[in-house]
């Protein structure tokens, strides 16, 4: 998933672009992003929560009425300003086309036009003395942000912190006494429940914007896979836990409030996926109890702190699954790294994560999430399984830093020398040379085994074990290979029809495991 930036308002298709809520108006620019937001005190913009919604069409929209009259005060505008005259007259700008279908064209022409001016976004008040939640999108860069209220009243506004990672920013106005909305749970929320969206959609004047819906989906994550044991680490990453929803969601509405009918915040609008640049009903918020976490440490602390593991990891593959009966959202551990909280407790490259303090992952990027939530010191018990027994290690985490390394799989092949294994496994081996050590892209080192030059698309290899070219194979079945010749020699001694663990290496010392399956005897 990618949140566009600097896109035309008027081109007339953004082919699967995933916008956020924030709408950047001058020069007939938008710039779209990402969101989340915090908690403090508890109780409502009035005093008493709403009652359990209603079942009968009647009072449902007595139900809905009375969302609206309690949260509406509560949510805000935003408008942001960029003041090019702070900045270099003559330092070069970014193109208003990148990544639009003009980019190409605009590609060699340098700009200097003065930076987009204003901005619009939406907030919602969550604490009486003036704390506002809103996307880091929403402020980030800017040099002047001006908070609009329901009645009109409009107030200058400081950050408090910001969050990227998460997309969530907490801003604060001179106030007092103001209504505020109070959190919910975001774990209990349901596919199928009426959910209402708040905002200030497309332009300023449509402040205060209620748009009502069902929840469409929960725990819906963004990210990328890659070969086994080369995916992103455990720290902050490109990856996203969301609430989706039909409730329409637009530029501008980032920010904003995303409430149940018992007019509790359950997350906060981010993202929509469109390919028209507008609502088309998939539409995503940030799940108010991350929410809760990230908003809580940027005003304690104006900054946040998330555990880390020390692993890069990937998606056990199927076949993987299948042969040592893992849950599905296994993820394979592909490198430990030097120092780390997994290095000090013995998790080792190759080791399948199964479980965390007992819960079972449904998809191996709940990994960097269930990680990420909690704090540097604390303690957790990882399962892993590893050759195929189950042991359960306790891991005191550490603290993330940027630039966790990402371990990615090739897919250009060198030339592919033939042999029987093609047929019979769809992949094509050979000896691993300087050469073709440095194509795969170890740069200098030449692992031992034997590397994958070819996989047949239609092979179990390919489907089931998610293998790739470029992956080198260090062991077959628990046994040391060093080159082809020692893989057949093992490969002979396998049981036909015998499925066998397979183990990776992948560069910068990245390693992963998957499981391969000999085809059964032939009846001739």
């Amino acid at each position: 998933m990618r949140i566009a930036k600097n896109h035309s308002v008027s081109l007339p298709v953004l082919a699967a672009a995933f916008l956020g809520g924030g709408l950047f108006v001058a020069m007939g620019v938008s710039v779209f992003g990402f969101g989340n937001g915090a908690d403090a005190e508890t109780r409502t913009v009035e005093s008493a929560p709403l009652p359990d919604p209603p079942r009968n069409a009647a009072t449902l929209e007595d139900a809905f009425t009375q969302v609206v009259e309690r949260i509406n005060p509560a949510v805000v505008q935003i408008r942001t300003e960029n003041m090019p005259e702070r900045r270099n007259p003559d330092e070069p700008r970014e193109s208003p086309f990148r990544n639009t279908p003009f980019g190409d064209f605009f590609r060699d022409f340098e700009f200097r036009a003065p930076t987009p001016r204003t901005g619009l976004g939406s907030g919602v008040i969550i604490r009486a003395d003036g704390h506002i939640l809103t996307n880091n999108h929403v402020v980030e860069d800017m040099d002047a942000l001006t908070v609009i209220a329901m009645d009109g009243e409009e107030y200058e506004a400081t950050v408090i912190g910001a969050d990227p990672v998460s997309d969530v920013a907490v801003i604060k106005i001179d106030a007092d006494e103001l209504p505020f909305v109070e959190m919910g749970d975001s774990d209990a929320v349901k596919v199928g429940q009426w959910v209402m969206a708040f905002g200030s959609p497309i332009e300023a004047s449509l402040g205060n914007t209620v748009t009502a819906g069902i929840v469409s989906a929960t725990g819906r994550i963004r990210g990328g896979n890659s070969m086994p044991g080369a995916d992103a680490g455990d720290g902050p990453s490109p990856t996203y836990n969301f609430i989706q929803t039909d409730a329409a969601i637009n530029p501008g509405n980032s920010g904003g409030p995303l409430v149940d009918l018992r007019g509790k915040l359950v997350g906060v609008n981010t993202a929509i996926i469109t390919r028209t640049g507008g609502y088309q009903g998939i539409g995503f918020a940030i799940p108010v109890n991350t929410v809760r976490n990230v908003a809580d440490q940027l005003m304690a602390t104006g900054r946040v702190q998330r555990g880390k593991l020390g692993v890069s990891y990937g998606p056990a593959s199927e076949a993987l699954i299948e042969t040592l009966d893992l849950p599905q959202g296994a993820a394979v551990v592909g490198s430990v790294m030097e120092g780390s909280a997994a290095e000090k407790a013995g998790i080792r490259p190759g080791d399948v994560i199964v479980r965390l303090d007992g819960k079972e992952m449904r998809n191996h990027q709940q990994l960097s999430l269930w990680i990420g939530a909690m704090k540097p010191g604390e303690s957790v018990d990882v399962e892993v399984n590893r050759e195929g027994e189950t042991k359960t290690i306790r891991v005191e985490l550490g603290g993330w830093e940027n630039g966790d390394a990402l371990l990615a799989g090739r897919e250009n092949a060198p030339e592919a020398i033939e042999n029987r294994l093609s047929d019979e496994l769809g992949v094509t081996l050979a000896d691993i040379t300087p050469e073709r050590a440095r194509e795969a892209g170890f740069g200098e080192e030449t692992p031992e085994g034997v590397i994958v030059t070819d996989v047949d698309p239609a092979s179990y290899a390919a489907r089931e074990a998610n293998l790739r070219s470029g992956a080198v194979i260090s062991e077959i079945d628990r046994k040391k290979v060093r080159n082809l010749k020692e893989f057949e020699a093992v490969y002979e001694d396998i049981d036909a029809g015998k499925a066998f663990i397979v183990r990776l290496r992948a560069p910068n010392g990245g390693a992963g495991v998957t499981a391969l399956k000999k085809p059964p005897a032939s009846d001739e």
